[in-house]
């Protein structure tokens, strides 16, 4: 049952593989009992009514919703629930009356945001409907099932479903107060607004993009008009870095995931070979010496024959908004000047952070049917291994979990990790890599 769940579920992703699924199935944290989830079914389409561009950070920035627009069932109880309605009409109410007195970008955003009664109230009904509808209680099976939220997956159903949500509004609140109201984001040398808030040109942008969305949609669900606005409000920022090289099986990484299916790896003591991007830091440039240094050190590991693959780990990170991809330049350079074969050099062209190249490149491992029971090494100068074997609390801050389970450090430049599951938790404040 638990593996026709997977096959299921895989032709409704898209991104994750028959094999990933697999892979996840194995290793789901020793649970003794499968799944009994019934299929969900997807009769509506969000094709229908987002952009390509839009499922993508759809489905990475807020998973819960995007599995609810693709069940009609389950939307269609979200749409007639009278609860929801209540609160689709005061946000209306609210966001009309902005549209059409703010002066500036923020006052917009304010009228865009959750508030926490709201937060409260969707999440106590999403809480309601789990006891007493079988397609969302079965929504919340499925979701466990997938690890989309593994943080919550131990919870009980009704605590799941209220935090995923309180996730949701969470990274909609996120992107409205940096993207519209210039918020500060983590770390605003890098992902900040665009615009100055005030502009008269970026607000009659944001006005152009929500004017439609004041008018009612009997067929729209409560959280339509915040979402659609957040994902514009991206848009009109350039800020599709998490839609970027999707999916990540094909293009860069197709010859590697083809050489994943076949390899031996009981010939191996580690899995994969993971080196972080070191940014150039200088517009037109596309590496720096550091970036070539940390590839030389995981070439030599390669060349020891210690793991069959390299994962290179780096977004368009620095400088601000670059079109260079830490991760492409990196696999250039090892396939062109270190001799590393291409099918064994894996790209992870989004991550922006020390903390986000390792979970990742754990994302990946699962991804590519790769065995998450051995374990992985990460190479890099002698100056970053150190902070990655103490960054535990790093990561407890930024995302909230750990993405491996255990760390060694094995020498100046090297330390060892083992997979964790966790690493699909979605990151609701960093909508350029969730």
């Amino acid at each position: 049952m638990r593996s026709a769940l997977n096959m299921s579920l895989c032709l409704l992703l898209c991104l994750i593989t028959i094999t990933g699924q697999a892979q996840r199935k194995k290793t789901s944290r020793g649970r003794s009992k499968a799944r009994t989830a019934k299929t969900v079914k997807t009769t509506r389409s969000v094709a229908s009514s987002y952009t390509t561009q839009q499922q993508v950070q759809l489905r990475k920035s807020f998973y819960l919703l995007y599995m609810l627009e693709r069940s009609a069932p389950i939307h269609n109880a979200v749409v007639k629930n009278a609860v929801f309605n209540q609160i689709a009409r005061d946000r209306q109410t609210r966001l009309a009356t902005a549209n059409s007195q703010c002066g500036d970008a923020g006052c917009i955003s304010k009228a865009l945001e959750w508030t926490p009664d709201e937060i409260h109230d969707a999440g106590e009904e999403f809480k309601r409907l789990v006891l007493s509808n079988t397609d969302v209680a079965e929504l919340v099976e499925r979701l466990k099932v997938v690890e989309r939220y593994p943080v919550y997956t131990q919870d009980a159903d009704t605590t799941f479903i209220r935090k995923a949500w309180e996730d949701v509004a969470a990274g909609i609140n996120h992107i409205c107060r940096v993207y519209m109201g210039g918020a500060r984001p983590r770390y605003p040398r890098i992902d900040s607004i665009s615009f100055n808030p005030a502009n008269p040109a970026f607000v009659r942008l944001v006005k152009t993009a929500v004017q439609p969305l004041l008018v009612s949609n009997a067929g729209n669900a409560f959280y339509r008009q915040s979402l659609v606005a957040s994902l514009k409000a991206l848009e009109i920022n350039g800020r599709d870095e998490a839609t970027r090289y999707e999916p990540l099986y094909k293009g860069q990484n197709a010859a590697p995931f083809a050489k994943s299916k076949r390899t031996n790896w009981n010939a191996y003591r580690f899995s994969s070979i993971m080196v972080p991007g070191s940014g150039p830091g200088k517009a037109g440039m596309t590496m720096d010496s550091m970036g070539m240094f940390r590839c030389k050190l995981a070439a030599e590991q390669y060349n020891k024959n210690v793991a069959p693959f390299i994962i290179v780990s780096g977004g368009h990170v620095h400088p601000y908004k670059t079109a260079v991809c830490e991760a492409v330049e990196m696999k250039k350079y090892m396939v062109s000047k270190l001799g590393i074969p291409d099918s064994a050099v894996i790209i992870e062209p989004h991550a922006r952070h020390t903390t986000t190249n390792i979970r990742n490149a754990v994302r990946l491992i699962y991804l590519f049917n790769i065995p998450a029971t051995k374990p992985m090494l990460i190479v890099s100068d002698s100056f970053q291994s150190l902070a990655i074997e103490k960054m535990a609390a790093r990561f407890m801050n930024e995302i909230g979990y750990l993405p491996y389970t255990g760390l060694e450090r094995k020498g100046p430049t090297e330390n060892i990790i083992t997979p964790d599951l966790k690493a699909w938790q979605q990151d609701p404040e960093d909508p350029l890599d969730p």
